[in-house]
């Protein structure tokens, strides 16, 4: 997957040996739900007129002993009905179950995101907590997390691309994305923005945004090549920019 911008959807050599009419085990057998809701990234979507499904790739929640998860090459099984508004890339909140087929995901939650940059020199101004890891490394092959911030109701997801700008994913309740941000330092770095679209930024000053150059993000699709700077921008200190931050996430 290049970038969660254009997640593709990618072929899974294990569909077929779920059923092939898309249906899965929905409804086919007794559902027995783990004790705890997990985390993953939604990696793939089949669109089948009416029998649609997809697969998570878990990050986070998934006991990793569990006989279950070395199936389907330890992807997460979603039937349609038990997911809303699915995005191949979100990061998605679930409750995993154990049926006749393996482990499947059901009431499933797609994450608010905001994305952070901050110059690859001064990620050290950054108070990131010490345990990182990529859980799925088959998909993301250039990013880590923080397993700690989950226990938040955020994933923090950090890109490993070598470029000019570092950029950081931040994925939750709108609340708790700003109150992260705020813990790990990125509303007071002088030089951290916030990527966003114009359309997305119709409430920011239009001289407080600025257009980042391909040298500077390549991995990025241009329409969101837009960053709006956190500090100096008019904004009164971490307030200001909490309802900033809240105001792109809509609310």
């Amino acid at each position: 997957l290049k970038s969660p911008w254009h997640l593709g959807t990618a072929s899974m050599v294990w569909s077929s040996q779920w059923k092939q009419d898309g249906s899965g085990s929905w409804g086919s057998s007794a559902r027995q739900r783990l004790p705890q809701r997990a985390v993953g990234i939604l990696v793939d979507w089949q669109h089948k007129a009416g029998k649609s499904f997809g697969w998570i790739a878990p990050i986070y929640g998934i006991p990793p002993h569990m006989a279950e998860v070395q199936s389907h090459g330890g992807d997460v099984y979603v039937h349609w009905r038990d997911i809303e508004d699915p995005r191949p890339g979100a990061v998605v909140t679930f409750w995993p179950y154990i049926d006749g087929q393996g482990l499947g995901a059901e009431e499933c939650s797609s994450r608010k995101v905001l994305r952070f940059t901050v110059p690859f020199s001064s990620n050290i101004q950054l108070t990131l907590p010490l345990e990182e890891t990529n859980p799925c490394t088959t998909y993301l092959t250039s990013s880590v997390f923080y397993p700690e911030l989950e226990e938040r109701g955020v994933t923090l997801r950090k890109y490993l691309w070598s470029t000019p700008l570092t950029v950081f994913e931040l994925w939750g309740a709108p609340q708790d994305i700003v109150q992260v941000a705020d813990d790990i330092g990125l509303l007071a770095h002088p030089d951290a923005e916030v990527l966003t679209s114009r359309s997305m930024a119709k409430h920011e000053a239009p001289e407080h945004l600025r257009d980042i150059s391909e040298k500077e993000l390549p991995h990025i699709p241009p329409r969101f090549r837009v960053a709006a700077r956190l500090c100096g921008s008019g904004a009164t200190g971490a307030d200001g920019a909490r309802r900033r931050l809240l105001t792109l996430l809509g609310v």
